[in-house]
C-alpha cells in the first residue's frame, strides 16, 4: 500500500508542474528563453557528483582558446573570451632534509649478519637514547657530511667520529689522540695541523675535519678506493695494513690478520650505516635540523672566546662550544680561526663589536711580550702553576726553555710558551 500511495502522490504533484511549464513557454514567446536554464532536471550518471542543493546563479564557463587557434569573431565582439588564467604561484620551496643526502649516499653492508647486528643492538638497543644522541651532534654531523660530499668521498666517513669519539672534542696528552677524529700528534702535524698544549688544531671541528678527510683521500688512493681497507688503515695505520696484506696474500680487510679492535671498527661502521639508512626499521627517527640550525663557517680577525661569542649571539653556550670542540678543549681561538656558527646567527657574528668577543688576558698574560709567547717570571711562580695557567705541560716548558729537572726559576726570567 505504501508503494501505491507514493505513486498517487507523485501524480498529484505533476499537475502543477505541467501548468508552470505551459506558463514558461508562453513567456518565452515574449521575452525569449536565454536565461531560463534547463527545463528538466539533469540526469545523474553513476560516476557523476550530485548537484548542490542551491547552486546559485548559472555561470558560463569558457575553455581558454589554444595559442595556435583564432578566436571566433562572435565571441570576441561580445567580450565572452576571458584572458588566459594567471598561473598559480609555485609552492614555497621546501628546504631539503639534511639527512636525505646522507641516507641516499650510504651503502649499508651486512645488516643481517651477526657482527653488525651485535653493534646495531649496542648502539640502538634503546632507540630513544640513540635518537637523543643524534640530536645532540646532528649539526656537526651534517657539516661533516657536506664536506665529505664536496670531496666526493664515501658517505660512511661521516660515521667515523661517532665511533671515534661520539663527536666529542676530547683533549689528548703527549702522544695520545685528540679531537673528535682522534688524530695522533705525528699524523696531525703531517697534515699541517698545529699540535701544542695551548693551541691544538685537532680540537677545531673545521680544521680537524679537513685534515681527517685529506688523510682518508690518501688511504683511498693507496688502497684503490677500497673503503674497508681505508677504514682499517685509519684505525690501525696504513703500514700495518700493508704488512698484513703482504703476509697473508689477501686483500679483503676482514680476512687480514688485524687486531680485533680494527675488525670491530669496521663492524661498527657497518652497523651505523644500517641504522641511519633505515631508522624506522630500528624504532627511531632522524632528528629534524631546520636551515637556521645548520652550521656555517665564520672566520674572525680577532682572538675570540667561545663563551663570549655565545653570549653576544644569545645562543646556547654549551652547544656552541660543542660545535667548535671547545667543551673539553680551549675556549679561546686565535685570529683567523674558522668558527662554526648556526646559520641564523652567522651574519650577526660579523657585525658584533670585537670587544664583545675578545679573549681578555688575565693578570699573567698581561705580563707576556707583544707576541704573547713569553712569560716574565715573578715571585711565587713555578713550572707547575705556569703550566696550568697556560694550558701546557711542565715537560714542554722545560723542553722549550732548556730547563733540567732541578732547574729553578729566577724573578725576571723570560720563559718561552711555545717551541
Amino acid at each position: 500500500m505504501r508503494f501505491i500511495s507514493a505513486i498517487h502522490d507523485d501524480k498529484t504533484r505533476i499537475r502543477p508542474f505541467v501548468a508552470c511549464t505551459s506558463m514558461a513557454m508562453l513567456l518565452c514567446a515574449f521575452v525569449g528563453c536565454a536565461n531560463l536554464g534547463p527545463q528538466s532536471a539533469p540526469s545523474v550518471s553513476a560516476d557523476s557528483k550530485p548537484m548542490p542543493a542551491n547552486p546559485g546563479p548559472t555561470r558560463q564557463i569558457l575553455t581558454p582558446t589554444p595559442a595556435n587557434e583564432t578566436t571566433p569573431p562572435a565571441l570576441a565582439e561580445e567580450g565572452l573570451v576571458q584572458a588566459p588564467p594567471v598561473p598559480a604561484a609555485p609552492a614555497a620551496d621546501i628546504e631539503p632534509d639534511p639527512w636525505t643526502a646522507l641516507r641516499d649516499r650510504l651503502r649499508p653492508q651486512r645488516c643481517d649478519q651477526a657482527r653488525p647486528k651485535h653493534w646495531i643492538k649496542r648502539y640502538a638497543g634503546h632507540p630513544e637514547r640513540f635518537q637523543a644522541r643524534l640530536s645532540d651532534y646532528a649539526p656537526i654531523l651534517h657539516y661533516v657530511a657536506l664536506e665529505i660530499e664536496k670531496r666526493q668521498l664515501p658517505a660512511e666517513l661521516a660515521l667515523v667520529p661517532i665511533v671515534e669519539s661520539d663527536y666529542q672534542g676530547y683533549r689528548g696528552r703527549e702522544r695520545s689522540p685528540a679531537g673528535m677524529w682522534q688524530l695522533i700528534p705525528s699524523t696531525a702535524r703531517s697534515l699541517g695541523l698545529t699540535v701544542q698544549s695551548a693551541n691544538d688544531d685537532r680540537l677545531s671541528t673545521v680544521l680537524a675535519t679537513a685534515a681527517a678527510l685529506t688523510l682518508f683521500e690518501q688511504h683511498l688512493r693507496r688502497f684503490d678506493d677500497d673503503l674497508p681497507l681505508a677504514l682499517a688503515a685509519y684505525n690501525a695505520g696504513h703500514g700495518r695494513v700493508l704488512r698484513a696484506m703482504a703476509k697473508s696474500g689477501k686483500a679483503r680487510a676482514r680476512e687480514l690478520p688485524l687486531p680485533r679492535i680494527t675488525i670491530n671498527y669496521l663492524d661498527k661502521i657497518d652497523a651505523l650505516s644500517c641504522l641511519l639508512s633505515d631508522p624506522h626499521s630500528y624504532g627511531f627517527a632522524l632528528p629534524p635540523l631546520p636551515p637556521p640550525a645548520q652550521l656555517s663557517t665564520v672566520t674572525l680577525a680577532v682572538t675570540a672566546d667561545a663563551q663570549k661569542i655565545a653570549e653576544a649571539l644569545r645562543i646556547d653556550a654549551n652547544h656552541f662550544r660543542r660545535y667548535n670542540g671547545a667543551n673539553r678543549g680551549p675556549k679561546v681561538r686565535r685570529a683567523g680561526h674558522p668558527w662554526l656558527v648556526p646559520a641564523a646567527s652567522a651574519q650577526s657574528l660579523l657585525s658584533v663589536a670585537h670587544e664583545q668577543i675578545l679573549a681578555k688576558p688575565d693578570a699573567a698574560r698581561a705580563r707576556t711580550d707583544s707576541a704573547g709567547q713569553v712569560h716574565v717570571v715573578k715571585s711565587g711562580d713555578n713550572l707547575w702553576t705556569l703550566a696550568r695557567r697556560y694550558s701546557v705541560s711542565v715537560r714542554e716548558l722545560r723542553l722549550w726553555n732548556a730547563l733540567g729537572t732541578r732547574s729553578t726559576l729566577q724573578i725576571g726570567q723570560r720563559l718561552k710558551l711555545t717551541p
